[in-house]
């Protein structure tokens, strides 16, 4: 491979994200191919498939069987209204069920924690910093403590594969989130069916994606860097923190 820099051209060895695919087949019947980057496929199929509203307990999973490229599961439940099989890329989305999404609590989050949680998640994304082609998202539990990191060429499946390690590892909600890309519809409400109530994002958001994460009383804040970011939706977890602390160190007591 080759740059070019100042008028010349330069050859360079660069590494390129890996690229494979992944076919759910749901109590014996096809449902979707997913294109993901390779590893954690067990985690990435239980995390779509619980988001998608397919089952809702990891205790109606039977079984399930993963053999090269393919990842079998058995349900008990009804496997929902299905997914058509067909190819899902970086920037096509999904079009899936809906998992129901329970009332998010109200807890106050420190105010630096969305720089702390991108900043580890900046840290550990070990492939981006080989490659600079592969999104990151990293779950973190209330107090910052990172649970698990994921990349992946899918901003989505970077999701759904911390979903999964939720379901293997039985871990309990409220989580704190922190991803690389935009954080558009589909995102907000796999953050929220997860139960994370704040998304910390490198980058922005779109109008529905705002409009979701408002729905769904999850705190979102876009363009988070070192010295600030922007708070999208739900402010009061950070500024009820904050108004805490400035509380505490004038020494009033008042309702917040």
């Amino acid at each position: 491979m080759y740059v070019y820099r100042k008028g010349r051209f330069q050859e360079q060895k660069f590494e390129l994200p890996q690229e494979a695919e992944l076919t759910l087949i749901v109590n014996g019947k096809p449902m979707l191919r997913l294109a993901h980057s390779p590893g954690e496929e067990v985690e990435l199929g239980l995390g779509f498939l619980w988001l998608g509203g397919t089952f809702d307990h990891i205790e109606q999973v039977r079984w399930l069987q993963r053999k090269d490229n393919v990842l079998e599961i058995d349900i008990a439940a009804s496997a929902g209204r299905g997914v058509p099989l067909r190819t899902s890329s970086c920037g096509m989305g999904i079009v899936y069920g809906e998992r129901q999404v329970a009332e998010l609590p109200f807890v106050t989050i420190a105010a630096d924690l969305p720089i702390a949680i991108q900043d580890k998640l900046r840290q550990g994304a070990l492939q981006y910093a080989r490659t600079r082609g592969i999104h990151g998202a990293a779950l973190f539990d209330i107090n910052g403590r990172m649970l698990h990191l994921s990349e992946d060429i899918g901003r989505h499946n970077t999701i759904d594969k911390l979903a999964g390690k939720i379901l293997l590892e039985d871990w309990r909600p409220p989580f704190l989130l922190a991803v690389s890309g935009r954080i558009s519809e589909e995102m907000s409400h796999k953050a929220a069916a997860m139960g994370a109530v704040l998304i910390s994002s490198r980058t922005g958001a779109t109008q529905k994606g705002v409009s979701a994460a408002e729905k769904y009383g999850v705190t979102v804040c876009t363009y988070v860097r070192k010295l600030g970011y922007r708070i999208n939706t739900s402010p009061g977890r950070l500024l009820a923190s904050t108004a805490r602390e400035v509380v505490d160190a004038v020494g009033v007591e008042k309702n917040i």
